[in-house]
């Protein structure tokens, strides 16, 4: 089965096989064609293919005329920024973010640093696909330029403009994180030292080896997980390959699921609002919807993807934005995840409260969920996510994204991924029970039916 995705997250697959370099050139083409020629910032993470990636796509973009920016290996939240901070036309990042070692992504972005809405989507799969892109004479080519020099300092500056750093450093945190050898070990040191944290760094080597799988979940969280009590740490931090994910440890080593991260920056960050908005997907924990209900806010619910939520949180002016995977921002901040920004409001919630991480996290409230995946074609998926209905009873059921059934107790939801040939399911309830239970069937459901298809 080649592994091959084109959709929201731009493109990504196995190297090799799903995605060649033909296809990284082709899909960068319609890039620099969708974007005229324009300012492109290009982004990388640590990958062995990356390296491939960047001169097959430079290639393709100056080609078309356009003016690349090379901002070399940097996080997702630092090309967010970027992106409209040099007046950029759009940004290319190359990195899988929480995929395995043998994938690679090529994701677009708009001038504002978020990604591509459905319109723009359209029209740049359609350039894709009609393989009819725009080209320069020789002597219209632009040379590649690196970014400025100065410009992680002023991400830094930006950051510390959004988050009290006086307030983090007065707490004097000791905080353990793991960057899983990726882009986000590039600045650590840098966010540690502005915000005045003692941070004992671990796999940010630029090996092109991920130490252990990218996705921060409470399973990779071990070696983060095993030094807090030696350490003393304040905190642990879990970042993904490209630093938009986050998963966090606490103070008593405790390993949160990656799902905790956003009910718990949103707790802080809506309180005290007359009119709190928040989005999220429709996969997301019931826990944040509790928490919205605790400042009486909103919640609104999205399809499963960044810039679903993103451009839901221009639609409704939402104050977070967020999903369950450990990904969040704010409408102070760039228009994408960054996991470091998340990382500094966790911090200053424990500095302006004088709390332990782990009386705060205690706070949040607790289901049990279970995540899973079958191996699966879109062209049977859908077909499979239709006869999920069976299981509702009479329960709710919503068919926005897949499928989801709701009862009192807890929630299945039953999609196509929109980044691997994989069903993803999620069961969050009440009882740990109860979701593996629900877990179960529906696995029993779609096994059965693969066998009939």
């Amino acid at each position: 089965m080649r592994s091959f995705k084109l959709g929201t997250a731009g493109m990504r697959g196995i190297v090799g096989t799903g995605l060649t370099v033909e296809r990284a050139i082709d899909f960068a083409s319609a890039v620099g064609t969708l974007l005229d020629g324009g300012r492109v910032v290009l982004g990388c993470d640590t990958r062995f293919s990356t390296n491939m990636l960047r001169y097959a796509v430079t290639a393709a973009l100056t080609g078309c005329g356009c003016e690349v920016l090379n901002a070399g290996i940097a996080p997702a939240g630092l090309i967010h920024f970027l992106t409209p901070h040099l007046n950029a036309d759009g940004a290319l990042l190359l990195g899988a973010g929480h995929q395995n070692a043998g994938w690679n992504a090529a994701i677009p972005l708009a001038s504002k640093g978020n990604y591509f809405n459905r319109i723009e989507l359209q029209e740049l799969l359609d350039i894709y696909h009609s393989h009819r892109y725009r080209s320069v004479p020789w002597n219209k080519i632009k040379k590649v330029q690196a970014v400025p020099e100065n410009v992680v300092d002023e991400y830094l500056d930006a950051l510390c403009r959004v988050i009290d750093a006086r307030a983090i450093e007065n707490a004097n945190f000791t905080v353990v994180a793991d960057f899983c050898n990726g882009s986000g070990g590039a600045v650590a040191e840098r966010v540690a030292e502005r915000l005045g944290v003692k941070m004992i760094g671990i796999n940010k080597i630029f090996s092109g080896i991920l130490p252990h799988e990218p996705e921060p979940r409470p399973r990779t969280a071990s070696q983060v997980q095993s030094l807090i009590a030696p350490l003393g740490a304040d905190a642990g931090f879990v970042f993904n390959s490209d630093a938009s994910r986050l998963a966090i440890v606490t103070n008593t080593a405790e390993t949160l699921s990656e799902e905790y991260t956003a009910p718990l920056a949103a707790d802080y960050l809506i309180s005290g609002c007359s009119d709190a908005r928040v989005v999220t997907n429709i996969c997301s924990t019931r826990a944040l919807d509790d928490v919205v209900a605790k400042h009486g806010g909103n919640l609104y619910k999205t399809r499963v993807g960044q810039a679903h939520v993103i451009d839901k949180m221009f639609e409704t002016g939402a104050q977070v934005a967020c999903e369950g995977s450990g990904s969040l921002t704010s409408s102070k901040w760039v228009c994408g995840f960054d996991a470091l920004y998340v990382m500094a409001v966790i911090l200053e919630y424990m500095a302006m409260t004088g709390r332990e991480l782990s009386d705060l996290a205690s706070e949040i409230p607790r289901y049990h969920i279970v995540k899973s995946t079958v191996r699966c074609q879109s062209s049977q998926a859908y077909a499979m996510l239709r006869n999920m209905r069976g299981l509702a009873g009479d329960a709710t059921v919503t068919e926005d994204d897949g499928t989801r059934i709701d009862w009192d107790d807890g929630w299945v939801s039953v999609r196509s991924s929109t980044t691997e040939a994989v069903i993803r399911m999620i069961s969050e309830s009440k009882t740990i029970e109860k979701a593996v239970d629900r877990d179960f069937q529906l696995r029993g459901m779609i096994e059965h039916q693969r066998c009939e298809l």
